[in-house]
C-alpha cells in the first residue's frame, strides 16, 4: 500500500519578516474593501480578490468510496450540499464582456442535517507564479495602495503604478526563474471557454485529516467545449444552467514525500505517476434558475477555506498569509454589507 505524507505545522511557519509585511498588508486590505463599493461603482462592499461573480450555482455533492479521503466521515454524514460561486480574480468589477480567461470556482460543501461545512477557493490554473512570501505580500502591499488611492483620484494612482509594476517584475529575479517562466508561458496560453468545461485546482494543498494534498475540479460530461473572446460567461452560465444538469468530479492528490510532491513548491505540478487523482465526490448541479441567486445574501457569502474543520485546513506558508488576508477582507465585506 502506498505510504502517504502526514501534516505537520512545520508546514506553515513564515518568517519574522514575513510576518512583518502581513502585518502592513492587513490594514492595506482593510481600507481596499471600505472604499471598494465606490472603486468598483456596487451597492455593496467588494471581495478584495475575485470581486467579478458570473454566478452562483447549488447542486448535491455525492461521496464516493475510496482509500484516500472519506468527506462523508469528515463533515459528519452523507447528506452533503453545494454551493458555488464563479468568479474572475480582479478586485474590479468590469463591466465589459471580456477579461483575461483567469476564473476561480469557490465551492462550499455543507452538512444539510447539522452545521458542517467546508469551503475550497479553486482556480483553473493549477500553480503559482512564486514561491517567495515576501515578494507576494510586497505586490499584494502595492496593489491595496493603488486601489484606495483610485478612491481619491486617478493621479495619485497614477503615481503608485509604478511601485506595483516593479514590484511585479522583482518576481523574476528568483533562482527558480525556469519555473517561473515556464509557468508565464502556460498563463498566456490559456484559452477563454465555458466555465464549467476547465479543469480547477486548488492554490497549494489542504488537509484532509492526517493527510495533505491537492485539489481538482474536473467536468465528468461530454460537452462540446464553446471557446471565444466574445463569450459572456455570466449569460452563458445562467442560460446553460436553465436547461442542463452538470456533473463534476471532486478529486485529491495527496501528497507521498517532500522531493515528489512538495508542499511549499507552488511553481510545480505534482506528477500523477507519483500521485494519481483520487474521486472521492461528485457534484451534481441540477437544472436551476441561477437569477435566484442574483442578491445580497449570496454575494455576502463566504468561502474562507479557514474557516473549515481542522482536518480540513489549508496547509503551507503562502496559505497562512491567505489566512490573515481572508479573515480580514471577509469580516470587514460581512459588517459593510450588513448594515445595508
Amino acid at each position: 500500500m502506498k505510504r502517504f505524507q502526514t501534516y505537520s505545522s512545520g508546514m506553515d511557519a513564515l518568517t519574522k519578516a514575513e510576518e512583518k509585511l502581513l502585518a502592513e498588508d492587513l490594514p492595506l486590505i482593510e481600507k481596499a474593501v471600505q472604499v471598494s463599493a465606490k472603486v468598483n461603482k456596487t451597492k455593496h462592499a467588494t471581495r478584495n480578490a475575485h470581486a467579478k461573480s458570473f454566478g452562483f450555482v447549488r447542486g448535491h455533492f455525492i461521496p464516493v468510496k475510496n482509500d484516500a479521503v472519506d468527506i462523508a466521515r469528515l463533515l459528519g454524514g452523507a447528506n452533503l450540499g453545494i454551493i458555488m460561486r464563479y468568479s474572475h480574480p480582479n478586485f474590479f468589477v468590469t463591466k465589459g464582456v471580456w477579461e483575461y480567461p483567469i476564473y476561480g470556482c469557490s465551492l462550499k460543501i455543507y452538512n444539510k442535517s447539522e452545521p458542517k461545512s467546508a469551503k475550497f477557493p479553486l482556480v483553473n490554473f493549477p500553480v503559482f507564479v512564486t514561491n517567495s512570501v515576501g515578494k507576494f505580500l510586497k505586490i499584494h502591499i502595492r496593489a491595496n495602495r493603488f486601489f484606495i488611492a483610485l478612491r481619491r483620484n486617478y493621479i495619485l494612482a497614477a503615481l503608485k503604478a509604478p511601485s506595483l509594476l516593479w514590484s511585479g517584475m522583482s518576481l523574476f529575479f528568483d533562482f527558480q526563474l525556469p519555473g517561473i517562466l515556464r509557468n508565464v508561458l502556460k498563463f498566456f496560453d490559456i484559452e477563454r471557454q465555458f466555465l464549467p468545461t476547465y479543469d480547477f485546482h486548488s492554490v497549494g494543498c489542504f488537509r484532509f485529516g492526517d493527510r495533505v494534498g491537492k485539489i481538482r475540479l474536473k467536468p465528468n460530461f461530454t460537452l462540446p467545449v464553446q471557446k471565444g473572446n466574445d463569450l459572456d460567461q455570466a449569460e452563458l452560465l445562467k442560460d446553460f444552467s436553465s436547461k442542463n444538469e452538470l456533473s463534476l468530479d471532486f478529486q485529491v492528490q495527496l501528497a507521498v514525500n517532500k522531493s515528489k510532491t512538495p508542499v511549499n513548491n507552488l511553481l510545480k505540478n505534482w506528477r500523477e505517476k507519483h500521485s494519481e487523482f483520487i474521486t472521492v465526490g461528485k457534484i451534481i448541479l441540477s437544472q436551476q434558475d441561477l437569477s435566484e441567486y442574483e442578491n445580497l445574501d449570496y454575494e455576502n457569502i463566504s468561502f474562507n477555506p479557514f474557516e473549515n474543520i481542522p482536518e480540513l485546513q489549508p496547509v503551507g506558508r503562502m496559505q497562512q498569509v491567505r489566512r490573515k488576508i481572508y479573515d480580514v477582507s471577509v469580516k470587514t465585506r460581512q459588517t459593510l454589507n450588513q448594515k445595508k
